[in-house]
């Protein structure tokens, strides 16, 4: 049978081979490519980038849903819609475009023998509005903020079960995320959690070569949003028994310099270093100078950057938020915590500073884990090639040509 086309629909995506922004989705179109799978990818246009073009050999149209462009506010930036929505009236005015041209855009490039793949909400609803003319098949991934407003806004409720019954297929990236997704009315029988992998031969453990000096450093990778938690990592290291560790911060976001001068503030100035946002090859040799990882995010899906960071070899401090515990195993390769909860989190940092073996230890097994769960790029296509392989079988019966009747 002839692999039907995928189109990725998606409100985040790399616009050059060294924008990190939505990577994780490039990563899976290029594996699915390699299956043979053809692959279009559509997603809001960013400055310098609008038409059909083609980044790393996938097929990217980029629709602009404002002008002048420059004027675009709702897409891009760090922490994504839900951020630029809370902070803009702009932004939030230019929802309502956004998806009109979306839905627009879906309509125009695709036809009933595609498989739609949407991510997060926002393209979930321009993908099932498009499918009800197209009859496309619609496979949608909840990623983390998405869910969680669905669980807590009754708006984001509604339109979250309207997406679930358009929907062929539900592939959230988390335990957690598809208990909400089976809450609002998915059925069991079509949903699945795949794995979500990483590039394990660029995140790979440190040699001795990747370490210039005997500090000992703590990374965080993220949007500096207040979502993301950095602000307790400061508060914990500003205490006088962590006073000799360092602190590496790889993103940007709305909320840097508010957290620069709380770093001020707390005497850590000197010990932080802000990378601000860097290419995927420099957060891996960034991280291979790390000692451990900390996360301590307040809501998440299944985080790349743990992935990335378990792949480099490190020992993880993360809160027990969305899919984080499906990552990490508390007192086997790093500690969980409650969010928000400082002095755990200190005490979990101090645990770690103070025994070279446990760093050790840990990072060995964060490294086994993501090799024994097959972690890779390659087993999410691997996954995903079955949901999507069972859904063109059935839609070609559904769509043959001896069926008289329309479905």
């Amino acid at each position: 049978m002839k692999l039907p086309r995928i189109v990725f629909l998606t409100t985040s995506y790399p616009s050059s081979s060294d924008d990190w922004s939505g990577v994780f989705i490039a990563n899976l179109a290029i594996a699915l490519k390699k299956r043979g799978y053809p692959i279009l990818v559509i997603c809001p246009a960013v400055p310098g980038r609008h038409g059909r073009f083609s980044v790393n050999g996938i097929e990217t149209v980029r629709f602009a849903y404002f002008l002048p462009r420059s004027l675009q506010r709702l897409t891009g930036g760090e922490g994504g819609i839900p951020e630029n929505m809370a902070r803009s009236f702009l932004a939030r005015a230019q929802l309502a475009p956004m998806m009109a041209v979306f839905v627009y855009t879906v309509l125009r490039e695709t036809s009933a023998t595609d498989i739609l793949y949407a991510n997060w909400l926002g393209a979930a609803i321009a993908g099932a509005a498009a499918a009800m003319f197209t009859r496309a098949p619609l496979v949608v991934s909840l990623r983390g903020d998405d869910g969680y407003l669905a669980r807590e806004r009754p708006v984001w409720k509604l339109l979250t079960k309207w997406v679930i019954r358009r929907s062929t297929h539900l592939a959230p990236v988390s335990r957690e995320l598809l208990d909400i997704a089976t809450k609002l009315g998915a059925p069991p029988s079509k949903c699945t959690v795949p794995r979500f992998g990483v590039d394990a031969e660029l995140f790979h453990p440190a040699s001795e070569d990747d370490r210039r000096d005997g500090a000992l450093r703590v990374a965080f990778v993220g949007s500096l949003v207040p979502k993301k938690g950095l602000q307790d990592l400061l508060v914990a290291l500003s205490d006088p028994d962590l006073a000799d560790l360092q602190l590496i911060v790889i993103g940007d976001g709305a909320y840097a310099q508010r957290l620069k001068a709380l770093a001020r503030e707390l005497g850590l100035s000197e010990r932080t270093s802000w990378l601000g946002v860097l290419s995927p090859p420099q957060v891996a040799q960034t991280l291979r100078q790390a000692d451990i990882f900390c996360l301590p995010s307040y809501t998440e899906g299944s985080p790349n950057v743990i992935k990335e960071a378990m792949a480099s070899g490190l020992p993880v401090v993360a809160t027990r938020a969305g899919g984080i515990p499906d990552l990490v195993s508390d007192n086997v390769n790093g500690f969980l915590y409650d969010a928000g909860d400082v002095h755990a989190l200190k005490r979990c940092i101090a645990s770690l500073a103070k025994s070279e073996n446990m760093r050790k230890v840990f990072g060995k097994m964060s490294r086994q884990m993501v090799e024994d769960s097959r972690l890779t790029w390659d087993a999410t296509a691997e996954d995903f090639d079955r949901i999507f392989q069972r859904i063109a079988q059935s839609h070609v019966k559904v769509h043959a040509p001896h069926q008289g009747a329309s479905d």
